[in-house]
């Protein structure tokens, strides 16, 4: 999204330019230029942090099982109202976190994860690092304890990046 943004500035240049038509060779050389500038400031500034939505099973092996960042899925399920609560929870504490993923798994539409993880109810969170579970929680839980597994997460990020 953000270079969608950026790269549309420069049509706006030099629609701007146009109407001053003096100013209309400078602004045509300045504004690919601008644009260019915008996307590499955009992108420098925009987080790391991945929110992964699971499709199949080959999916989480590539996307969470092969991370090089601790990865903390969520199985969930639209019917289930504590999920609706906890998703956007998770997102918001993992939102300035530049360490660890989060993966979203409809339990509907991917039942053989739901088999392989054993994951008997929703929302049912299990935190990866290098491919293995970590940690895990079933259930809703208050902020608290996701900040608790989240720290945990980047504590051993931190050590093993020392």
């Amino acid at each position: 999204m953000l270079k969608i943004a950026a790269e549309g500035i420069a049509p706006r240049l030099a629609a701007c330019c146009l109407i001053n038509s003096s100013a209309q060779s400078s602004c045509q050389r300045i504004a690919p230029q601008a644009a260019k500038a915008t996307q590499k400031y955009l992108s420098q500034s925009q987080m790391h942090f991945k929110k992964l939505v699971i499709k199949d099973h080959y999916e989480f092996d590539q996307k969470v099982i092969n991370s090089d960042n601790p990865v903390i899925v969520n199985f969930h399920a639209e019917w289930c109202d504590p999920c609706k609560i906890l998703t956007p929870k998770m997102l918001e504490l993992l939102e300035n976190s530049n360490e660890i993923d989060l993966a979203i798994i409809d339990v509907e539409a991917n039942l053989d994860l739901v088999e392989t993880f054993e994951v008997k109810a929703v929302p049912a969170v299990l935190a990866f690092r290098n491919g293995v579970v970590v940690d895990k929680f079933i259930g809703l839980v208050d902020a608290n304890s996701i900040e608790t597994l989240i720290d945990k997460l980047k504590r051993k990020q931190q050590q093993k990046n020392q």
